[in-house]
C-alpha cells in the first residue's frame, strides 16, 4: 500500500469531530498527522480524543509543512477564503466546510487559485453522500421518474434563539440560514436537476439572539434565519426551497426535518435525512411508499466504512474524506469541488440580490463573472 495521504485539520471544533476526523480514522489510506486551531485547550483535549499529533495555533505554518499533504478547513466563515490561499499555494488539497467565502466573489477566487495550482479541491457538501440522495440521483439520472419537472425541498430546524456566536454576524457569516442551511440544497438540487438559470428569493430574522445561553446580553443577530427561493432549471424544471432553525416542533433529535423530492412526468421520489437508508417512491395513479434504499447505494464503491454501524443520519458524512482521498490517489476532480461551492454561493447571493430588489435575478451560465 502507498503512504497515507497525510492530513491536517485546520479548525477543531465539533464539525470536524462530528465528521471529518472519523473519516479520516477508518480510512487506511488517510493518516490524521497535524491540527491547528487558536484555542490551546481544545487542541489538548484533542489529543486525548483524537490521538497525539502536532500542534500549532497558526494555520500557516501548517500550510507551509512539507509532512502534511491536504487540509480540511473547518473554521468560522470569514476566515476561509484566507486560509485556503495559504494552504493551495503551499501545495496542499484542501476541503472546505460551506459557505466556501463570504460572497461569491471570494469563492471563485478560491476555486480559481486551487485549479490553477493543481491541487485537489472539495466543498464539505455533507448530503450528496447520504444513501437515498445517491438513490435519488440515480432515478433522476436513469429516468426512473420521467422527465424531471419539479424540485422541492425543506429545512427545518428548532434551534435554540440564544447567541449563535460569529454565526448571528453578517461580517463574519455572510449571511444566516441562506448560507448555513439552505446552501447545501442549493446544491444538491443543481445535482440532481442541472444548473439554475434564475431565481427569486426572500429572507426573515425572527430571532434576536441578544443573549448568551448562560443570559449574558450580546450585540444581537443581524442575519436571516428564514429563507426561501422559488428557481427555474435549465432543463426547464422549477423548484421550491425553504429554510428556517426555528422551526418550533421540529427538533427530532437534533437533525430537524430535512425533506427533498423530485417530481416527474412519471413518478416521484422523496429523500428525508432522518431515514437515510430508506427512500419514499411513487409512480402516476399511486401513492408513495417507503422503500428501502438498494445496497449499493449506501456508500461509495470501496468505502471502508461499514453502513451497518452507527447513526445512519450521521455516519455517510464520513465518505467526504473516502471521496477526496480517492481523488488525490487517482489524480481526479474531487466532487463535489470548489467550483460546485462556487456555483451554489452564487445562487444564494442571488437570492439576497432578489430580495434587496424585490425582482427576479438571471445566472449566467457557467462561473464567468
Amino acid at each position: 500500500m502507498p503512504a497515507p495521504i497525510r492530513f491536517g485539520i485546520i479548525g477543531a471544533g465539533a464539525v470536524s469531530d462530528y465528521h471529518h476526523v472519523p473519516g479520516i480514522k477508518i480510512d487506511p489510506r488517510a493518516e490524521l498527522v497535524a491540527i491547528c486551531d487558536p484555542n490551546a485547550d481544545l487542541m489538548q483535549q484533542r489529543q486525548t480524543d483524537w490521538g497525539p499529533t502536532r500542534c500549532t495555533t497558526d494555520y500557516k505554518e501548517l500550510a507551509a509543512d512539507p509532512d502534511v499533504d491536504a487540509v480540511i478547513i473547518a473554521t468560522p466563515n470569514f476566515t476561509h477564503k484566507e486560509i485556503a490561499l495559504a494552504c493551495i499555494a503551499g501545495g496542499k488539497h484542501v476541503m472546505c466546510e460551506k459557505p466556501l467565502g463570504l460572497n461569491f466573489a471570494e469563492s471563485l477566487e478560491m476555486y480559481e487559485a486551487a485549479r490553477d495550482q493543481g491541487v485537489r479541491h472539495m466543498t464539505a457538501f455533507t448530503y450528496r453522500f447520504a444513501p437515498s440522495m445517491r438513490y435519488l440521483k440515480h432515478l433522476v439520472a436513469t429516468g426512473a421518474l420521467g422527465v424531471p419537472r419539479h424540485f422541492r425541498s425543506q429545512r427545518f430546524l428548532d434551534l435554540p434563539e440564544t447567541s449563535w456566536g460569529w454565526r448571528q454576524s453578517k461580517k463574519l457569516a455572510g449571511a444566516g440560514d441562506l448560507f448555513d442551511m439552505t446552501i447545501h440544497r442549493i446544491d444538491f438540487a443543481q445535482d440532481l436537476m442541472g444548473p439554475m438559470t434564475a431565481v427569486c428569493g426572500a429572507i426573515a430574522q425572527y430571532a434576536t439572539r441578544e443573549k448568551t445561553a448562560d443570559g449574558q446580553a450580546c450585540p444581537p443577530s443581524d442575519v436571516d434565519d428564514w429563507s426561501a427561493l422559488i428557481g427555474q432549471f435549465s432543463g426547464g424544471a422549477v423548484g421550491v426551497f425553504e429554510g428556517s432553525t426555528v422551526m418550533k416542533g421540529y427538533h427530532f433529535g437534533g437533525f430537524g426535518r430535512e425533506w427533498a423530492e423530485v417530481n416527474g412526468s412519471e413518478g416521484s421520489a422523496v429523500y428525508q435525512l432522518t431515514e437515510p437508508n430508506t427512500i419514499l417512491l411513487g409512480k402516476g395513479g399511486e401513492s408513495l411508499e417507503k422503500v428501502d434504499v438498494p445496497a449499493e447505494f449506501h456508500k461509495p464503491t470501496g468505502s471502508p466504512r461499514d453502513p451497518s454501524e452507527g447513526v445512519p443520519a450521521t455516519v455517510f458524512r464520513y465518505d467526504l474524506v473516502y471521496e477526496l482521498v480517492s481523488a488525490i490517489i487517482e489524480q481526479r476532480d474531487a466532487v463535489p469541488g470548489f467550483d460546485d461551492g462556487a456555483s451554489a454561493q452564487r445562487i444564494a447571493d442571488a437570492v439576497l440580490e432578489s430580495y434587496d430588489s424585490r425582482s427576479w435575478v438571471t445566472l449566467p451560465s457557467g462561473l464567468e463573472t
